[in-house]
């Protein structure tokens, strides 16, 4: 389990009780660890959900945020969440994890980018934002596909927004290291997200962006041209 810095919640506790806040249900993700549910519920900030009858067949969440729980959680720091695009150049197999599918310099470039943002950060968390599969993490095996944000087919809201709670990111602080298009699906679920690639002139830019923040004397002001 990874502590804050202030010791008080772990780094998956804090996030859960973000996304519960959010969540129409009060429903603690269940990427949520066993363990921490039981701390918050000790803390007074969960609830449990009794057991289900032996045999029974359900989704139901194993936690619920309590009234103490959403006024912590309005004072604890939001979880920092970095997306990057997939690619449309991919590994030639039919199933292959994220991080070997995607094989374009673009995306590589914004993985490196996001890496060296997050390297500043505790528990910053990195998924890539797939036009067909939602938010991915690099270890999610994959079909091959060919599809680009914004084209027929490209993941909807509401499947985003299951997926965010799901992986307790749906309360985080966004930051979209990638196009106009995917920045824009990404809206969908967090309205309020950081594009830093806002207003460049293309991706000469913004790859000129990616290498101002892995590259030596790296800088984190906007890329040329925004």
């Amino acid at each position: 389990m990874t502590e804050t810095p202030s010791g008080s919640l772990t780094t998956l506790q804090r996030a859960g009780l973000h996304a519960a806040a959010l969540h129409s249900g009060g429903h603690l993700p269940p990427c949520v660890p066993i363990a921490d549910l039981v701390g918050l519920v000790a803390r007074g900030l969960a609830d449990p959900v009794p057991r289900q009858p032996d045999g029974a067949f359900t989704r139901s969440p194993r936690c619920l945020i309590s009234g103490r729980g959403r006024e912590h959680a309005a004072r604890e720091p939001h979880p920092q969440l970095i997306l990057v695009p997939c690619s449309s150049a991919k590994l030639d197999l039919p199933l292959a994890p994220a991080w070997e599918m995607y094989r374009g310099s673009y995306h590589r470039a914004a993985l490196r980018a996001a890496h060296a943002l997050a390297a500043g950060g505790v528990g910053t968390q990195i998924l890539v934002l797939s036009a067909k599969f939602g938010l991915l993490q690099a270890e999610d095996h994959i079909l091959h596909y060919d599809l680009r944000a914004g084209q027929r087919g490209t993941v909807t809201a509401g499947v985003l927004r299951r997926q965010a709670h799901h992986l307790a990111v749906s309360g985080a602080e966004v930051t979209v290291l990638a196009g106009k298009a995917y920045a824009t699906l990404a809206r969908e679920m967090w309205p309020r997200l950081r594009h830093p690639l806002t207003g460049s002139r293309g991706i000469g830019d913004h790859l000129a962006f990616f290498a101002s923040l892995y590259g030596p004397g790296r800088q984190t002001g906007p890329p040329p041209g925004g």
